[in-house]
């Protein structure tokens, strides 16, 4: 499985959907920082400033990108017809599924930790540097490891469009796309239902940053992980009777 995950990091490393979600990523980190830093009076903690890059990160960008990464991930195979012989090598077709999704919560996991990595950064050499402390510091990087691990949980399920489908690119992107502005604008009535809408109020949960949401945790815990389970039988399901 080693190999197998080495191998989709190599397929992807020219593409260019990673240098773009890596600028999306830096952009808006960039303007997140400048906000802050200026806005004196209003955001003079850096507890204010790791919370602001976690907003639209989680809510809006990082889904967007995991949604493009999933996409490219599981149409591959079928667009270049590659699938037929990794399966007849043979691969497991379990084992190249469950690779893909390591894939992704590595690539989650990468994006998270850039976040943690430069806003550290930025708080240290700017005016919140008196506000740090190792605490929250920790308290931060504990907001990214879950949102990676949450918010790509709530993605992969969008995979199983691209599997039914044989590698349909448009329709998984166009649906993704669908929940993503759904789950945002409609987080409130969806919460609970949407693993996307759920999964911030599990980030969130009893935060002493003043970030509003559902104190059923347990309730939005369900929501994720049963959603992703079902994802995860139907979807081994359909690779088991998938005739290429």
């Amino acid at each position: 499985m080693v190999n197998l995950l080495l191998s989709e990091f190599k397929k992807n490393k020219r593409s260019k959907a990673v240098y773009l979600s890596g600028l999306l990523v830096i952009l808006y980190l960039a303007l997140t920082v400048y906000y802050t830093v200026n806005t004196v009076g209003l955001f003079d903690n850096f507890t204010y400033l790791y919370k602001f890059s976690l907003s639209y990160m989680n809510y809006l960008i990082l889904p967007i990108i995991l949604l493009s990464f999933t996409t490219t991930a599981f149409s591959n195979e079928y667009r270049s017809d590659t699938i037929k012989y990794l399966w007849t090598i043979p691969v497991s077709r379990r084992k190249l599924f469950f690779t893909k999704c390591l894939y992704i919560l590595c690539i989650s996991f990468i994006y998270m930790l850039t976040v943690f990595i430069v806003i550290t950064l930025a708080g240290h050499f700017s005016r919140f540097q008196s506000s740090i402390s190792p605490g929250l510091v920790f308290r931060f990087f504990e907001l990214c490891l879950l949102s990676s691990l949450l918010i790509a949980l709530a993605i992969l399920p969008i995979s199983i469009i691209t599997i039914f489908t044989k590698g349909s690119s448009v329709a998984t992107n166009l649906i993704g796309s669908i929940y993503i502005i759904s789950s945002f604008f409609l987080m409130k009535i969806l919460q609970g239902v949407s693993p996307l809408a759920s999964a911030p109020h599990i980030i969130w949960y009893r935060n002493f940053e003043g970030v509003q949401n559902n104190e059923n945790v347990y309730f939005m815990i369900a929501n994720v992980v049963l959603v992703f389970v079902l994802y995860l039988m139907i979807t081994l399901n359909i690779l088991k009777r998938q005739d290429l």
